[in-house]
């Protein structure tokens, strides 16, 4: 069989039919002119690791993927399938566009302060081989990290709108191949053939040490993709879409992105793609966003003026830069109709009876203050929280505090009108902004379809116009849309401290240190751990803020960290954790350990997390600069108890750190270079 490569791509040709012709072995494509030359299209990587090859076998256009000349991706189908008066084959090259970027930018939070974008692209042009075919596009990157590939359908397509309901683009392995996903915690326990869909990205053990994980990237206008084993085809992996994604012409999808690892921590340091191909910055002037953590009232104050002041005092002395009021600071999360209304009313507990406020506090209004006792649900009887909050005057006092503290609001989404309340964003986010609020923590959002991926876009871009930084909460996944608007700092998406109750006792930890290499792919993730938990070390739950990419944020802690609390001198990498670093190393065995080392200035943090097994082993410390001696501020687990013992040491870039974790354990290194002793 000769593989005559040509950039091809193909559509449905009914509705809901996709075509997509059988590969003949015996078939030669050729360019439209007989020139073969055309008919062959290679995109390599800039340092020329990766090779993408695009061609047609019998009319059907396919794709493979290499790395080092070693096959990651095999043979498989590219295309698109549409609702209705989709393309017809076959096609011809009409063709075929070349660009290079090699640029830098500079994110305001999160692991590196400076992004290299930095990449070959291949955009080619297609048209229907009968007289007057229509046209449409494939653009083609590849990044030393990675291949992203999207398909566009320009003005001239011979559409004025379009209706894509579902990406034929094949990733086809070379075997059943292990897979590792958040959903059921599948982390290496399924393959290809018994995965069950994923909920956001999927990473693939790819053979030879090779590692590779596949994403959605640029989603502001389209609908989420998930991924699964194609059901007719044996070793491949497709995306599926949330919902049929349509718009006016010229019209492209968002991006299939393939991050590319020689192992499985290098997937961590080359996540950043995702946010290349997004849009850059829309923010004219983002200097107001603040790096840095944040701490939630939840379990540590009421609602209340004087307890949110006392915490924002804590946050201020920790260094930690936002404090979050979650719900019920408003009154109910949503606007009660009359008829639970009278549920309530009718069923509540004699623990209201002298509480005849909550009517006052059940309306749904996200710019009002709550006065008195808020009940949680209308069947939920217990689960009140009592409010008493100024809330200009709370996000006043953390603007004088001696460290700065600004505070952030939950508003649950379904009282915002972009999610189908009554309620404009810019009406809510204007009072926000006049009251000082510095952001806003997002709830039970909806997400998923292209309808509310525009949604959430158009949310968070108001949020910006009103100086507002962003926490989404619950089930949105992101898609490098912070890089556009990095005001969205955070974004749950995960399984975290709240569900932590619903996860096998054996997997608890053991998830901790695999979403660095499946979920945290796709963007930030608000883990939002409660310090501390008998479940992890102390160590262990720290480490959560080392390692994770985003805003680190905190449910619990201000009790365990004062004085007489749970916590000991492992606040000091809560205190001096920044909130942007410039540089980042990461070592793992892939769901036994994580090590991730990040640097800011001349100062390193290195956080390690174990899973359920205890973890030893060897870490040099070579990425340290050269002829440097280091002081190392070291947080161990304790044998057998959940505290910490603290250690100094000297090192260099020649030291190797022992790393040591008890069961579900941690362990926490401050490097700073040592300073010569000041002469008198």
């Amino acid at each position: 069989m000769k593989f005559s490569l040509h950039p091809l791509l193909v559509l449905a040709w009914a509705a809901g039919t996709s075509f997509l012709a059988p590969a003949a072995e015996s078939a030669q494509a050729a360019a439209p002119n007989g020139d073969a030359s055309q008919a062959a299209q290679v995109l390599s990587s800039p340092d020329g690791r990766i090779k993408v090859d695009v061609g047609l076998d019998a009319g059907s256009p396919q794709w493979r993927l290499t790395h080092d000349g070693n096959p990651l991706i095999e043979r498989g189908a590219l295309g698109l399938e549409l609702a209705v008066d989709s393309f017809r084959g076959p096609f011809v090259f009409e063709r075929a566009e070349r660009k290079a970027n090699d640029s830098t930018w500079r994110p305001l939070w999160g692991n590196l302060s400076e992004v290299r974008d930095h990449y070959n692209e291949l955009t080619v042009t297609l048209r229907e081989a009968r007289e007057g075919g229509r046209r449409f596009q494939i653009v083609l990157r590849a990044y030393n990290e990675g291949v992203a590939c999207r398909y566009v359908i320009p003005t001239r397509s011979g559409f004025d709108r379009v209706t894509i309901t579902r990406r034929l683009t094949e990733y086809r392995f070379g075997d059943d191949r292990p897979i590792y996903h958040n959903r059921k915690y599948e982390y290496g326990t399924v393959t290809i053939a018994t995965m069950s869909k994923s909920e956001g990205c999927v990473t693939i053990d790819a053979g030879g040490g090779r590692f590779v994980a596949l994403t959605d990237a640029d989603r502001a206008d389209f609908s989420q993709t998930a991924w699964m084993g194609k059901k007719d085809a044996k070793n491949t992996l497709v995306g599926s879409l949330t919902s049929p994604a349509e718009g006016k012409t010229p019209f492209q999808t968002s991006w299939e992105v393939v991050i590319v690892g020689e192992n499985a921590a290098k997937l961590y340091e080359h996540r950043h793609v995702v946010e290349n191909v997004n849009p850059p910055c829309a923010i004219a002037d983002p200097s107001w966003i603040r790096p840095g953590e944040a701490i939630s009232q939840v379990r540590n104050v009421q609602r209340v003026t004087a307890e949110v002041k006392a915490l924002m005092d804590f946050a201020s002395a920790h260094h930690i830069e936002y404090v979050e009021i979650d719900h019920s600071w408003c009154g109910a999360e949503t606007k009660w109709t009359p008829e639970e209304i009278a549920f309530f009313a009718a069923n509540k507990s004699k623990f209201w009876d002298d509480k005849p406020e909550w009517r006052n506090n059940v309306g749904g209004n996200p710019m009002a203050a709550a006065k008195g006792w808020v009940p949680f649900r209308p069947k939920a009887d217990s689960g009140g929280n009592f409010v008493d909050l100024d809330v200009a005057e709370v996000a006043a006092y953390g603007k004088r505090l001696p460290f700065p503290v600004g505070l952030c609001l939950y508003v649950r989404g379904a009282v915002l009108r972009e999610f189908g309340g009554e309620h404009p964003a810019e009406e809510v986010f204007s009072v926000y902004q006049r009251w000082g609020v510095a952001g806003i923590k997002l709830g039970f959002v909806p997400n998923g379809s292209q309808k509310n991926e525009r949604a959430v876009a158009a949310v968070v871009r108001k949020a910006a116009d009103n100086r507002l930084i962003v926490n989404i909460h619950d089930g949105y996944y992101p898609s490098g849309l912070s890089r556009t608007y990095p005001n969205l700092m955070n974004v749950e998406g995960v399984a975290g401290d709240e569900s932590e109750h619903s996860i096998p006792a054996d997997m608890k930890s053991r998830h901790d240190v695999m979403l660095p290499f499946t979920r945290c792919l796709m963007g930030p993730v608000d883990y939002t751990p409660e310090m501390f938990k008998s479940a992890k070390t102390h160590a262990h739950q720290v480490a959560m803020l080392g390692v994770f990419h985003g805003r680190p944020s905190i449910r619990g802690g201000m009790k365990q960290w004062s004085p007489g609390g749970a916590g000991g001198d492992e606040n000091e990498f809560v205190n001096k954790l920044p909130g942007l670093f410039d540089e980042m190393k990461v070592v793992t065995d892939l769901g036994k350990y994580v090590t991730v080392a990040r640097r800011r200035g001349d100062t390193w943090f290195v956080a390690s997390m174990a899973d359920g097994q205890p973890r030893s082993y060897a870490l040099p410390l070579e990425f340290l600069r050269a002829g440097v001696t280091y002081h190392a501020s070291i947080y161990a687990d304790t044998p057998g108890k959940p505290q910490t013992m603290h250690t100094n040491q000297v090192v260099s870039s020649t030291s190797v750190a022992q790393i040591v974790m008890q069961p579900n354990g941690g362990h926490l290194m401050i490097l700073e270079p040592a300073r010569p002793p000041v002469r008198q």
